[in-house]
């Protein structure tokens, strides 16, 4: 199945946040971590063509160490990458 992310550049926010977090916060990985390493260098080259509401938790330094590890995760992401964890399994 075709992820969000793939058709539209703002998406790649929300996604990059859930998969941060199922990551780092329970243990979880959705994706391969070459896709995970494709997202954060696609936010990174379009940053100046993305709008997101949650576009300002993400910082640059963890997208160029291919993170995020350090960044919050509003009860909103947190939800919604459960959600999407069910939904894989």
């Amino acid at each position: 199945m075709k992820a969000a992310y793939q058709d539209n550049l703002n998406m790649l926010v929300p996604y990059y946040l859930m998969y941060s977090y199922l990551y780092y916060h329970h243990n979880v990985s959705l994706i391969e971590d070459h896709e995970y390493d494709r997202i954060c260098k696609k936010i990174l080259d379009e940053w100046d063509n993305i709008e997101h509401r949650h576009k300002s938790l993400i910082n640059k330094d963890s997208l160029s160490a291919g993170t995020g590890y350090d960044l919050e995760y509003p009860l909103i992401v947190q939800n919604a990458a459960l959600q999407l964890k069910g939904s894989e399994e």
